[in-house]
């Protein structure tokens, strides 16, 4: 059972994701129904004008522990981000900025989503330099990531310079097109994910999702931190 879902956008209001309560209620409520216990609130930061300060992301998760309280919606709520690999994400691992990190079982790690269309340059570095600020650095769905299924290579170079990859369960099901599909499922039978999320962002998606969680256990070869 895949019991903890580490990337969503169920934070209502906040970006491309939910954009009511009830959204957020309906979405919750999918997850607990396909059994996920703890779900990871993932906004975007640095991304469509986002620029959250982690004390706020604490106080908004707060606000929707509570509202799916009053639902009798049965999950935990966690704080992340999904930070954009750019500019601003640069400069504040430079300059040693506090960074909305994710705490999994006490160790903090850093959800990052790199550009779909074009190569991102400096992957190693940047991993390497998070690593060094005692920060776990995880890649979001890295098989929407541009070239990668003409270069593999890639993949095993930046897990090898600490990165860890998170698997969009909606590629398995086609939902960010055939590429996408592809290369999550080589990726999943080569054992290269260390964590799963939905990218939840419509309670539209909840019934592709329910096909992705039978999706993963049928072709799942090793533990994924789900």
């Amino acid at each position: 059972m895949l019991s903890v879902d580490i990337h969503s956008h169920l934070m209502p209001g906040v970006d491309d994701g939910s954009q009511s309560p009830v959204e957020t209620v309906a979405m919750a409520r999918g997850l607990a129904d396909l059994g996920v216990r703890r779900v990871y609130l993932t906004p975007h930061q640095f991304k469509l004008g986002n620029h959250f300060d982690p004390m706020e992301l604490d106080r908004r998760t707060g606000e929707v522990a509570r509202l799916l309280e009053g639902a009798g919606v049965r999950i935990e709520v966690r704080r992340g981000a999904e930070h954009y690999y750019g500019v601003e994400l640069l400069d504040a691992i430079s300059g040693g900025a506090e960074l909305a990190t994710l705490d999994r079982e006490g160790e903090r790690c850093l959800l990052v989503e790199l550009p779909l269309n074009q190569p991102a340059v400096g992957v190693r570095r940047v991993g390497e330099a998070l690593a060094r600020r005692g920060i776990l650095p995880v890649l979001a769905h890295p098989e929407r990531t541009a070239g990668l299924s003409r270069d593999p290579g890639r993949a095993r170079a930046w897990r090898d310079a600490g990165w860890r990859f998170q698997l969009n369960l909606l590629s398995l099901v086609g939902r960010h097109g055939p590429e996408a599909r592809e290369v999550s499922r080589v990726l999943l039978m080569d054992g290269l994910y260390d964590f799963v999320g939905s990218d939840l962002h419509r309670p539209a998606e909840l019934d592709s999702l329910r096909a992705a969680h039978d999706a993963f256990r049928a072709l799942a070869r090793h533990e994924v931190t789900a």
